[in-house]
């Protein structure tokens, strides 16, 4: 079947359409809402599990857009969908809403010349803020695609979670997806299309009946851990995160954890070293007579969409047009849901900035709108059956 592109409410054949370059300068009567929605969501305290106010805005925002379907589901995901005009496709657009810190009152967020500043505003105010007016930038564009598309506010995607919610998202889907973008605030140019393979656990010592440490006993589970043999190919790391023990100077601690990750791009490799982990907990156990357990709290294989995929192709042409350099990136993100659903996907930044622990993060405003365009430019490409394998 020949499907026919999106189309201009001042239809116009698609060489005569605008350039995304023009998009850019066509999105500008936005740039003021784009900015204070940034700064509104940013200011909404969003730890992990406790998302729940950026949800109720996020669902104003998709219902002020327009959204007749804008609604939480069972999990607390926002949950938004515009109908396109045959629906042949649907594309999932995904960003999560918690942000790395804590915050339980709401924060300040500084908005400079050049820049805004705030904590959670790159990880990932920018990304939520954006999704949710993807719907509007589309309007003043006056484009209408033929292909669905699903707006989703993730939760539970930090920490111990790990994407649960946008997990949650998948399982139930009625509408089943053909597409997914994962928007991250930072970095432009930035281009996930493949998830290393991850494992994450505890590893947790109780001393019980005293004479024990139970710092002392990670720590020589951290010795024997980086011991392990590692690979130079393919790509394969354990990583040492978190270490929790003790309360007090003078009181030895009888509990403790270290939280790690097994990072790798080899299935193999990922097995292997999570048994010889699963090896040295039960030895540490055996010759100090001290409970140590390991709990695996999540784990997903590698996998992803190669470089030649059609969609890949598409990103990168849509990021040459608007002269972005393109970075493939291999860090986190919800992606690697729709690679373990079999969703072709890819992970994309919006502008330049920076994120921090423990100082706020910062995202530069002027690449922005570029950034926003490539959105659209992306989704224009799937929207004509450019991104289809044939």
């Amino acid at each position: 079947m020949t499907r026919k592109p999106a189309t201009l409410t001042d239809p116009r054949p698609t060489a005569e359409r605008p350039a995304l370059t023009e998009v850019v300068s066509a999105l500008t009567p936005l740039r003021e809402e784009v900015l204070a929605n940034l700064a509104m969501l940013a200011q909404i305290p969003a730890p992990t599990r406790g998302e729940s106010q950026r949800t109720r805005y996020l669902l104003d925002r998709l219902v002020a857009a327009g959204l007749s379907e804008a609604s939480s589901d069972a999990a607390g995901n926002a949950i938004g969908f515009l109908p396109g005009k045959t629906g042949l496709r649907t594309v999932m657009l995904v960003a999560h809403l918690g942000t790395p810190i804590c915050h339980t009152a709401e924060q300040e967020v500084v908005v400079e010349a050049d820049r805004i500043v705030g904590h959670g505003v790159a990880d990932n105010s920018l990304g939520a803020a954006v999704m949710s007016m993807v719907p509007c930038c589309l309007k003043e564009l006056g484009i209408a695609l033929d292909s669905n598309l699903q707006l989703v506010g993730s939760v539970r995607s930090l920490k111990r979670d790990h994407n649960e919610g946008l997990r949650y998202v998948l399982d139930h889907a009625e509408r089943p997806s053909d597409f997914g973008l994962v928007l991250e605030g930072i970095r432009l140019g930035r281009l996930n299309t493949f998830t290393t393979g991850t494992v994450r656990a505890d590893i947790i010592c109780n001393v019980t009946g005293g004479g024990g440490n139970a710092l002392i006993t990670l720590n020589r589970i951290i010795d024997r851990l980086l011991s392990i043999a590692m690979p130079t190919r393919p790509f394969t790391k354990i990583r040492l995160g978190q270490i929790k023990a003790g309360d007090l100077y003078h009181v030895e601690p009888d509990s403790g954890e270290l939280g790690l990750e097994v990072l790798s791009d080899s299935s193999e490799e990922l097995d292997r070293i999570v048994g010889e982990i699963e090896e040295i907990v039960a030895e540490s156990t055996a010759s100090t007579g001290i409970e140590t357990r390991l709990d695996c709290i999540f784990r997903r294989g590698p996998g992803g969409i190669p470089f030649a995929h059609p969609l890949v192709k598409s990103v990168v042409d849509v990021m040459s047009q608007l002269d972005i350099q393109t970075t493939q990136d291999d860090r986190p993100s919800e992606l690697s849901e729709f690679v373990a659903a079999g969703i072709p996907a890819v992970t994309l930044g919006i502008t330049d900035g920076e994120t921090h622990l423990r100082q706020p993060d910062f995202v530069m405003i002027e690449p922005i709108l570029t950034g926003v365009a490539q959105i659209i430019g992306v989704l224009l490409e799937i929207d004509r059956g450019a991104c289809d394998e044939h």
